[in-house]
């Protein structure tokens, strides 16, 4: 057995380390920046400057963190693979299945819905069966010296929205330009800062003052630089087009029903999805569905098993 560390922006190999020691186990640190960089940073970015707003940490577990330690497993002829991800694993009888977190407050599926079974039948998530009040107590009572460690942050390599626009700035300064902020007619309402400072269901920072009632931004435009915005009510969308298809194990048919989250945590709502290809789908709601933010997943569920997901796509002409 050794412990693992990933060397990468908000990683604590001290901490780790100390686990370690406590343990009795060897710790080793891998870097993995390069391929954090260039995995996930560099299309964060890309995915910003193209009028959507990415999750990466989506595209860490599968595109990283996964790959990193199963490579280091196979190097070191070690058969499991064991993380502190809220989530669960059973075996069906078409192989491993993933399962939401028993605290469903801490579930972390959604972000582990581009795992494959092959690489489900490699992890253990133990936490996943505890609270994370349970996991405290149990690491106070092993004398564990991070058992009392602040919560990680949700993205690891930018501290706050300064951090990100600057990252963006970096990479894509087009993504940063001023233009117009538009409404279904095209009539100008006023200027934003930059597409990448906006996503879909927004309403503040739009300076757009003096209409019926608020305004949100219903669709980015970076062809041509531009915001749309409107009333709540047509941020409401009754279907939406996804890409990057993942499955976990044999889909219940080439359209099958299941409940979907749209965003991390987020409520979710009744849905039949539609196998276009290997890699794409269609998603109608069964009622409407508020704001469904192009770049994000929609993932989807069967009770507490998670079936797999995709990335949801602009609305098409817009």
């Amino acid at each position: 057995m050794i412990g693992l560390t990933l060397e990468m922006p908000g990683a604590a190999p001290e901490a780790a380390s100390a686990v370690c020691g406590t343990l009795g186990i060897e710790h080793r640190v891998i870097d993995s920046s390069e391929l954090l960089q260039r995995c996930v940073i560099d299309r964060f970015a890309a995915t910003y400057a193209a009028g959507m707003t990415p999750n990466p940490c989506v595209i860490c577990n599968d595109l990283v963190k996964s790959r990193v330690l199963m490579n280091v497993a196979d190097d070191s002829g070690f058969e499991r693979i064991v993380t502190g991800h809220y989530a669960r694993i059973r075996i069906g009888d078409d192989g491993p299945h993933l399962l939401r977190a028993k605290d469903r407050s801490r579930d972390q599926s959604y972000m582990l819905y581009r795992l494959s079974q092959e690489v489900l039948g490699r992890f253990s998530f133990p936490v996943g069966e505890l609270s994370k009040k349970q996991v405290r107590r149990l690491a106070n009572e092993a004398d564990l010296p991070a058992a009392d460690r602040p919560e990680s942050q949700d993205i690891c390599f930018a501290a706050d929205m300064t951090e990100i626009m600057d990252l963006i700035a970096r990479r894509h300064p087009e993504a940063l330009e001023p233009g117009p902020i538009i409404d279904g007619d095209g009539r100008v309402l006023g200027e934003h800062r930059g597409i990448a400072a906006y996503t879909v269901g927004q309403r503040r920072g739009l300076g757009i003052g003096g209409q019926d009632a608020p305004f949100y931004v219903l669709r980015i435009l970076p062809e041509s630089n531009a915001l749309v915005a409107g009333p709540e009510e047509e941020l409401w969308r009754d279907e939406c087009d996804l890409d990057e298809v993942r499955l976990i194990g044999s889909p219940p048919g080439e359209c099958f029903e299941a409940t979907v989250a749209t965003r991390y945590r987020g409520r979710e709502t009744p849905a039949q999805i539609q196998l276009i290809d290997d890699n794409r789908a269609s998603l109608r709601f069964a009622r409407p569905h508020r704001a469904p933010a192009p770049g994000q997943s929609a993932v989807f569920y069967a009770g507490e098993r998670c079936l797999g997901g995709g990335i949801i796509q602009p609305v098409a002409g817009a």
